[in-house]
């Protein structure tokens, strides 16, 4: 759900995509930082926020406001675009770690937080497919909250944090087999 503001600026942009600026400008860096955690160079996260931000403003005039933020909308453009990134590198997922949020995660996914265990966890995150990987990077490394989450991925907020569960067990059950 828009501000009013907000929604002024989507109705002029849907009316003349030179008005698409205030909402670019609002949104780029939050979107070039969600695709440069999820690709292994910047020059590929650019290239990926300037194709979401021209796919959007062509979708812009079938865009309608179904209760969730513009921001989601942007979000889900730009995880279809990394998820394309992800086929074409031959299902490749890169995560970039942050050691903040990283801690957050193990302490969430209760798991011990020495050096061997937070290699031990890049590996198990690296070995993530896709879906799940895009799960933990929203929650701990956008920090999106599970509302948020269930919006991108079109899913209620129950779910979005059944799965990330989901996923925080099954890293636990992997690392705890390594163990």
């Amino acid at each position: 759900m828009e501000t009013n503001g907000e929604a002024l600026q989507i109705e002029a942009a849907k009316r003349d995509p030179a008005r698409f600026g205030p909402l670019y400008e609002r949104y780029f860096g939050d979107i070039f930082r969600f695709l440069a955690r999820r690709t292994a160079r910047e020059a590929d996260a650019a290239d990926l926020a300037q194709q979401t931000f021209l796919k959007a403003m062509l979708a812009l005039p079938r865009y309608r406001d179904q209760g969730a933020p513009f921001r989601a909308w942007l979000y889900r453009i730009a995880l279809n675009e990394v998820r394309m990134y992800w086929r074409s590198s031959k299902g490749k997922v890169y995560m970039d770690l942050g050691l903040a949020e990283t801690l957050q995660l193990m302490q969430d996914a209760e798991l011990p937080n020495g050096e061997e265990d937070l290699r031990a966890l890049e590996t198990a995150l690296g070995r993530l497919r896709e879906a799940p990987a895009a799960l933990i990077e929203m929650r701990y490394f956008d920090g999106m909250s599970f509302a948020e989450i269930g919006q991108v991925l079109g899913i209620s907020e129950d779910a979005a944090k059944m799965r990330t569960h989901r996923v925080l067990g099954a890293l636990r059950s992997s690392l705890e087999r390594k163990a």
